[in-house]
């Protein structure tokens, strides 16, 4: 009998699923468990909440509209520039979201030279520098991104990524070293080709994750047109296109439940039009 893959499973999941939302406060959520622990001292108290637990949970969301959001792009693990082919849905959800503010693209340029003439205060510099690299290449990203963002003046920005694979495993269709989303949701088996996308709306001030949104595309059709290098390049360009394209509306959705959302806590609201 067959039995579908676990990543032919977590794909089929993240299709289904749609786009998730959070404005809860920190403070708040700190307080009904120090509301629990004193009810049930057995449990524990608050000063038996591990410290970076607490600090992941204490933020709150700082945004207001209209605010200025930014995009990031990534791409192999870097950010990177917007083409035009996928800047096109991103122009158009801005121009259908105009009533919350106002958009613009993260330049890699002006971050990478915002990274490296702002200090990282929670950096050693001792110790081996190319394998503290890659131990940290995911939060230097991160950190590279929010401080571009702040340079820009930006509130929150929409950080998105996109990959594929192919039933072969890392052919001419492997599109990106996933850092976001990460190769075990992307099928090596029982899908010929498939793309994968991830995005999330963080506050740049303080790294409150307001949502997030997933999208797949079924490239399948793309798995049997290798050709030479030339054509190779085509069809990943193509590949990411289909798959920018299937994530901008779920990104669309995400930001329609967090105006809802920012709505019914009080936030300041711009009328439309």
């Amino acid at each position: 009998m067959h039995r579908p893959s676990l990543a032919a499973i977590l794909l089929l999941f993240l299709s289904a699923c749609g786009p998730g939302v959070q404005t809860s406060s920190g403070a708040e959520y700190l307080a009904r468990y120090r509301d629990h622990a004193a009810q049930a001292p057995a449990v524990g108290t608050a000063a038996t909440l591990p410290q970076d637990i607490e600090a992941a949970a204490s933020v709150e969301p700082l945004l207001r509209f209209p605010a200025k959001f930014g995009l990031a792009r990534i791409v192999n693990g870097r950010l990177s520039a917007i083409p035009a082919a996928e800047l096109e849905h991103w122009t158009g959800l801005a121009g259908r979201f105009a009533h919350l503010g106002e958009f613009a693209a993260i330049s890699p340029l002006a971050a990478a030279f915002t990274a490296e003439t702002i200090a990282d205060p929670g950096r050693a510099e001792t110790g081996d520098r190319a394998r503290r690299r890659g131990r940290d290449a995911a939060t230097d990203l991160v950190r590279r991104i929010r401080l571009g963002a702040a340079r820009q003046h930006v509130d929150a920005v929409l950080v998105y990524e996109v990959g594929a694979r192919t039933s072969v495993g890392n052919t001419a269709l492997a599109l990106a070293d996933l850092t976001i989303i990460g190769s075990m949701i992307l099928p090596t088996r029982n899908v010929a080709a498939a793309g994968a996308a991830e995005a999330i709306l963080l506050d740049v001030r303080n790294g409150y994750v307001y949502g997030d949104a997933s999208a797949t595309a079924d490239l399948s059709r793309l798995a049997t047109s290798w050709g030479n290098d030339e054509r190779r390049a085509a069809l990943r360009e193509r590949a990411v296109r289909d798959t920018v394209a299937a994530l901008a509306p779920r990104v669309e959705e995400m930001l329609l439940a967090l105006e809802r959302a920012m709505q019914a806590r009080g936030g300041k609201q711009p009328p439309r039009g």
